[in-house]
C-alpha cells in the first residue's frame, strides 16, 4: 500500500496543493480499500488487490483532468451526512453549513412550534434535507428549475429519511412560482446563483469545467437578479414576521442589504463567514 500512496502523491504533486493531495489520499483509500483515515498509518503494509489498484488509477486519471473528487466518487459530506452529487448539482460547500448553523440557531427557541420552510434552488437538496432532519416536525418544501437536480435531491431525501416536498419551479417566473406554491412560510432560504461572469478568470478549472453553470453564474449587469426575485416572492409567501436567509457573493454584501431594504424587509443583518467574508444575509418581512 505504501507504493500506492506514493503513486497518488507523485501523480498529483504538480497539479494540486500538498494538503489537498493528502485529503485526496485519505478519501481514496477509505473509499476504494475500506481503510478509514485514522487507520491509514497502520495499514501501510496492506497488499492491495489488482482491482483496487486499477480503481485508484482510474480515479487519479480523472483527478489529473481536474474533475472534482466528489463527482468521481459520487458523494460529498455535508453537515455530518453524506449526499449523492453529480454534475447536475453543485458540490455542497462549508460556507453553506454555516448558513444551516445560523438558521438552526435562530429557530432553536421555536423548535416546539410547527414551522414551514422553503428552500429555493435546492440543487442536491443539502439545505432542505439537513433542515428537515435538524428541525423534526418542520414542513420543508424545496424547489428547483432543473429536473436532474430535483431527481438527485429526491434521492438524497429518501436515503437520509428526510420528509421534504420537492417541486419543479422557476423562481424567475414570478407569477407561475407564486401559483405553483400555494403555501405561506415561516422561513425562506436560498443559495442562488451569484457568481458574476467576470469572476470566471479567477476560478479553478475543477469548478469551471465540471460544476453546473446554471447553478453558478449570473450576468455582470444584474448580479442580484435572483435575490430580487426571491425577495419579492418572499413578500407574498412569507408569514408576517417570517425570515429570509441568503447565502451571498462576498463581493455584493452591502448591495444585497440595500436591495432588501428597498423591497421592504427589516432587521437585516449581514453576516461574515469563518473566513471573514460577507457570506450571509438574514432579514424579516
Amino acid at each position: 500500500m505504501t507504493d500506492t500512496i506514493a503513486y497518488i502523491r507523485h501523480s498529483l504533486e504538480n497539479l494540486y496543493p500538498k494538503n489537498e493531495i493528502q485529503s485526496f489520499t485519505r478519501l481514496i483509500m477509505e473509499e476504494v480499500c475500506g481503510i478509514p483515515p485514522h487507520h491509514l498509518l497502520f495499514g501501510k503494509g496492506k497488499e492491495l488487490s489488482d482491482t483496487e489498484k486499477l480503481e485508484i488509477k482510474e480515479i487519479i486519471e480523472q483527478l489529473k483532468k481536474y474533475k472534482p473528487l466528489q463527482y468521481i466518487l459520487g458523494k460529498a459530506d455535508f453537515y455530518g451526512r453524506t449526499f449523492r452529487v453529480n454534475p447536475s448539482v453543485l458540490i455542497p460547500r462549508p460556507e453553506t453549513e454555516e448558513l444551516i448553523e445560523q438558521i438552526c440557531h435562530d429557530l432553536e427557541k421555536e423548535a416546539d412550534k410547527p414551522l414551514t420552510l422553503l428552500d429555493i434552488g435546492t440543487g442536491s437538496g443539502c439545505i432542505a434535507v439537513t433542515l428537515a432532519n435538524e428541525l423534526p416536525g418542520a414542513d420543508v418544501v424545496a424547489i428547483d428549475v432543473s429536473p436532474d437536480a430535483l431527481e438527485t435531491a429526491r434521492e438524497n431525501a429518501r436515503t437520509l429519511h428526510a420528509p421534504v416536498t420537492f417541486l419543479p419551479c422557476d423562481i424567475l417566473d414570478t407569477d407561475r412560482a407564486q401559483a405553483a406554491i400555494p403555501f405561506l412560510f415561516d422561513v425562506i432560504v436560498s443559495n442562488p446563483p451569484y457568481v458574476m461572469e467576470r469572476e470566471k478568470e479567477t476560478m479553478e478549472a475543477n469548478v469551471l469545467e465540471y460544476e453546473p453553470p446554471l447553478a453558478l453564474f449570473v450576468s455582470d449587469g444584474d448580479p442580484l437578479l435572483f435575490y430580487r426575485a426571491i425577495a419579492r416572492f418572499g413578500q407574498k409567501k412569507l408569514k408576517k414576521g417570517g425570515r429570509l436567509y441568503f447565502e451571498i457573493n462576498a463581493l455584493c454584501g452591502p448591495e444585497t442589504v440595500r436591495l432588501l431594504e428597498q423591497e421592504g424587509y427589516h432587521s437585516i443583518q449581514l453576516i461574515r463567514d469563518l473566513s471573514d467574508k460577507d457570506r450571509m444575509v438574514k432579514a424579516i418581512v
